[in-house]
Formats: structure tokens, C-alpha cells, sequence
């Protein structure tokens, strides 16, 4: 329902104020299902290495054989409570990595990655879902913030034009962008540059870099997005580049 998505805060009529955070379904999910999960692989792990120790191509045997050992009630124990705190580990790490939001006619507070992000209302051109992703452009069409965000799009479409917000069904930039290959002419030496370290981030899995040099990318004129492991650009509105 709705008010799983979000509520508003009660008490005096000004400024109104809509908090959009994790969906109470997504939240059991995560805080139930992954630790359970976690428990549930560490019970099959060593019963899953002494299937696959019989294979003759298996890489890094000794490894898989010395889980495969771990057979006694207080082994398979500790590996079920390994696999129960890598389960939390995951669901915790999600929580905070997706955004939390409050919404109020003047602007919009971000909370994601430990950090606060206030965004003017004056400030934002447009706002969308992209996959699984809530996006916010700047006057110039660059991204003001980017992150995960649970809610279905009608519900965060509902929230965001009840307070004036420009919400839109998709990016409205979205048939500029190009598929980065390194040396397309028409693109600048250093966002070539640029990309190329973001896509040795990527494959680090090293999200911190790979939005750091994002926001270099658009300081030099340049939007990035990712698409199915493909990172694709176009220019910002006004900017360089075709």
C-alpha cells in the first residue's frame, strides 16, 4: 500500500513534509531474508565442497576439500554463523547504500553512503527512475545525485509532483547518450581518461571511485551512466561533444 512507501509527517501544515525511505517489505527482506540465506549456505557449504571435490577440473581444490572437512556440529556451527554475519553485513551495507529522502516544497534532503545531500528545489530540472536507480538533474542536465531507492515509480511519482517537483517517466536526456569505446573521435583526451579509470573501478567493484570520477567526468562537461557493464556518455545541455 501507499503508506508502506512513504507518509507525511504530521503536526503543523507548513512546510509539509513527505519522509520516502526503505519499503517496509524491502526492509524484512532485507534484515530477515539475507541473514537467513547466510545461515542456510553456511549449513550447505561443506556438504557442497565434498559434492564438488569428486571433479576433476575444480579450481582451487585444497580450499574446497578443507571446507569439505568441516563436518563436526561445532564447524558446520561457526560456518553457519559466518554465513549468518555476511548476511547482515549485506543487508545493512544495502540499507545504507539506498537513499533515504524528505521531501518539503523548497527542497529535498538525500541521505545515502553516510552522507546528506540538500538539493533547492530551484536546482532540479528533472527527476526519474532509471532501473532500479532515482535520479536528480541539475539546470544543466548533469546529475545532482544518483542512488538505489525501493519504492515502485508510482509512488515516488505521487510524492515528487505533489510537491512541485518535475517528475518525468524517463530521462529526458536519454537519446544523447553513446556507448563509450576508448578512442571515439569527438571526445576529449582526458574524458577518455577519465572513463577508463571508472571502468577499472567498476570492475574493482570500488563504488566510491567509480562516483568520484563520475563527478569529475561531468566537471569537464560530460554525463556517465552504466547500462548492462557498458558505461555510456553524452554531453551535458550546451556542453561539447557529439
Amino acid at each position: 500500500m501507499p503508506s508502506d512507501r512513504f507518509e507525511q509527517a504530521h503536526g503543523a501544515p507548513a512546510p509539509r513534509t513527505t519522509v520516502l525511505g526503505h519499503p517496509k517489505g524491502e526492509l524484512w527482506l532485507l534484515l530477515a531474508g539475507l541473514p537467513a540465506a547466510g545461515l542456510l549456505a553456511g549449513l550447505a557449504l561443506p556438504r557442497l565442497a565434498r559434492w564438488a571435490s569428486g571433479s576433476p577440473v575444480l579450481p582451487w581444490r585444497d580450499g574446497v576439500a578443507f571446507v569439505g572437512r568441516l563436518d563436526a556440529p561445532w564447524q558446520t556451527g561457526l560456518v553457519m554463523a559466518a554465513g549468518l554475519v555476511a548476511g547482515l553485513v549485506l543487508a545493512f551495507t544495502a540499507i545504507a547504500e539506498a537513499m533515504r529522502l524528505e521531501l518539503t516544497d523548497e527542497r529535498v534532503r538525500i541521505e545515502q553512503h553516510d552522507t546528506v545531500l540538500v538539493l533547492e528545489r530551484a536546482d532540479v530540472s528533472a527527476v526519474f527512475r532509471d532501473g532500479g536507480h532515482l535520479v536528480f538533474l541539475g539546470a544543466d542536465s548533469g546529475e545532482l545525485a544518483r542512488g538505489e531507492h525501493g519504492a515502485p515509480a508510482a509512488a515516488l511519482a505521487d510524492a515528487f509532483r505533489a510537491h512541485g517537483y518535475p517528475w518525468r517517466d524517463a530521462d529526458p536526456h536519454a537519446a544523447l547518450f553513446h556507448r563509450w569505446i576508448p578512442g571515439t573521435p569527438g571526445l576529449p583526451a582526458e574524458i577518455h581518461a577519465l572513463l577508463k579509470a571508472r571502468r577499472t573501478a567498476l570492475k574493482r567493484s570500488a563504488g566510491r571511485d567509480a562516483r568520484d570520477l563520475a563527478e569529475a567526468v561531468r566537471e569537464a562537461g560530460f554525463v556517465v551512466r552504466d547500462e548492462k557493464g557498458e558505461q555510456y556518455w553524452r554531453p551535458l545541455a550546451g556542453g561539447g561533444g557529439q
